[in-house]
């Protein structure tokens, strides 16, 4: 195990951490520029509607991506573990 694996893994770690994160932080952030259009135009200035809007979102999001989240997580820990070991 030299110092490049190692900083492979973890560049590797990084990468996909950013791409499996980035849907669903995409949706939250596309349901919160609607609400908060929808709340600009309607004058309606309550803020329990963004985040019960956005955890909805989030959770359909995470449903919704749960599988491919989960494949590659594992995929990743056994290409991991077989390049260490």
């Amino acid at each position: 195990m030299t110092t490049e694996t190692i900083l492979d893994i973890t560049r590797q770690a990084l990468l996909l951490v950013l791409m499996l994160s980035l849907p669903i932080v995409l949706v939250a952030a596309g349901v919160a520029l609607v609400v908060a259009l929808a709340q600009a135009v309607t004058q309606l200035q309550d803020q329990t509607i963004g985040l019960a809007a956005r955890m909805i979102a989030v959770m359909v999001a995470v449903i919704v991506t749960g599988g491919w989240i989960g494949r590659s997580v594992l995929l990743f820990g056994q290409q991991s573990l077989a390049r260490l070991f």
